[in-house]
C-alpha cells in the first residue's frame, strides 16, 4: 500500500510495519518454528489460550524466557472497538490496547546504590515506575516541584545479554547532594546522590514500550564487582629458595663449561678465516682419500686458423 509493506496482527488485526512477535511451535525434531505476526507478546499468549493448543505451557515458557518475566494474556479481541458491536468498556485505540497489556505487569526488583557505597535491593511498584522512581532517590533541595524529574541513561558498561538494557536513574547536575563515588567510578561520570539500577527489555512491539524486569544485587556484583583474587600459598620458603637458586647456578656453570670444551680459541679461528683457497691438487688428493677418482683434466684444443692462399705476382 502506497509503496509500503505492512503486516497484520493475527490477534488485533492492526497493521504493523514489522512482523514484531510470533507464535512459536516445534516440529518433531524439536526445531523452533515461527508463525504469524503479533503486536506484542501478550497478544501471542492470548491467541495461544484461545486456540487451546497442547503446546500452551511450552509457549508460555518460551515467551517468559525471552522477555524475562511472566507475560499475561492481552485483552480479548472482542473488546476491541473495531471488532465489537454494541458493547460497553471497549478499547478504542491501539495505544489503549497496549496500555491495557501493560497494566498486567507486576512489581519489579531494582538495585539502589547509596552515596556511602552501600548496595541493596528495593521493590518497585508500577506507580514507582510511572514516577521514575522518585520515592527511592533523595530529591535535591534545588530541584523541588513536579517539573523536575530524575534523568536516566542506558549503560554499555555491563556484561549481560544483548536483549536487555540496564537503565540508570539519578538526579542530574551538581545538585547539592553527596558525591556518589562508587557510581561515578562505574559509569565514568560525576553523579551526586543515590542511583537506581533497573533492567529493561528490548522486546519487539508495534508501539514504543518500556518494560522493566527484575534486577538483583547478585547480578550487579557479577557485572560490576571486582573479581576476588585467589589466595596463593608460596611453594618455597626463603631458605629453600636460596638453596634452589644456588643449585641452579651450579648446574648452569657445568653446562657452560661443557659447551666451552668443544670451542676453539679466537686466534685459531682468525687464522682459519685467512687461509688461501685449496689448489686443484689438494682437492684431487682429498677425493682420492675419500675413495673417489678425480675427474680427468680436459686438454684445451686450440682452434686452427684457416689457410689463406696468397698469389704472388710475377
Amino acid at each position: 500500500m502506497h509503496q509500503q509493506t505492512y503486516f497484520q496482527c493475527d490477534w488485533t488485526g492492526l497493521p504493523m510495519r514489522q512482523t514484531n512477535c510470533y507464535m512459536p511451535s516445534w516440529n518433531e525434531a524439536g526445531k523452533l518454528l515461527k508463525h504469524g505476526s503479533y503486536t506484542c507478546w501478550e497478544a501471542v499468549i492470548a491467541h495461544a489460550v484461545e486456540m487451546q493448543t497442547d503446546e500452551l505451557g511450552k509457549i508460555r515458557d518460551h515467551v517468559n524466557n525471552l522477555v524475562g518475566c511472566t507475560v499475561k494474556s492481552a485483552p480479548h479481541w472482542s473488546k476491541l472497538a473495531w471488532y465489537a458491536r454494541d458493547e460497553c468498556d471497549l478499547i478504542e485505540t491501539p495505544r489503549d490496547f497496549l496500555d491495557a497489556c501493560c497494566k498486567n505487569e507486576g512489581p519489579v526488583m531494582a538495585v539502589r546504590m547509596m552515596t556511602d557505597g552501600n548496595v541493596h535491593e528495593v521493590i518497585c511498584s508500577q506507580d514507582d515506575i510511572q514516577s521514575k522512581f522518585t520515592e527511592f532517590l533523595t530529591r535535591p533541595f534545588n530541584l523541588q516541584g513536579p517539573t523536575h524529574e530524575p534523568q536516566s541513561f542506558q549503560t554499555v558498561r555491563k556484561k549481560g545479554t544483548k536483549d536487555r538494557d540496564l537503565t540508570v536513574f539519578y538526579w542530574p547536575f551538581k545538585n547539592g547532594l553527596t558525591f556518589n563515588q562508587t557510581a561515578s567510578n562505574i559509569f565514568k561520570m560525576q553523579i551526586y546522590g543515590d542511583v537506581l539500577l533497573v533492567q529493561q527489555t528490548k522486546e519487539p512491539c508495534f508501539l514504543p514500550r518500556e518494560r522493566y524486569i527484575n534486577y538483583f544485587a547478585t547480578t550487579f556484583q557479577e557485572q560490576f564487582g571486582k573479581a576476588k583474587r585467589k589466595d596463593s600459598t608460596p611453594t618455597f620458603t626463603p631458605d629453600e629458595y636460596g638453596i634452589a637458586k644456588a643449585q641452579m647456578a651450579s648446574e648452569l656453570q657445568q653446562v657452560e663449561a661443557l659447551a666451552s670444551s668443544y670451542a676453539s680459541e679466537p686466534g685459531e679461528l682468525a687464522k682459519a678465516s685467512v687461509l688461501p683457497p685449496p689448489s686443484g691438487k689438494e682437492l684431487a688428493e682429498l677425493l682420492v682419500a675419500q675413495g673417489q677418482m678425480p675427474p680427468k683434466k680436459k686438454h684445451r684444443v686450440m682452434p686452427h686458423a684457416p689457410s689463406v692462399a696468397v698469389e704472388v705476382g710475377a
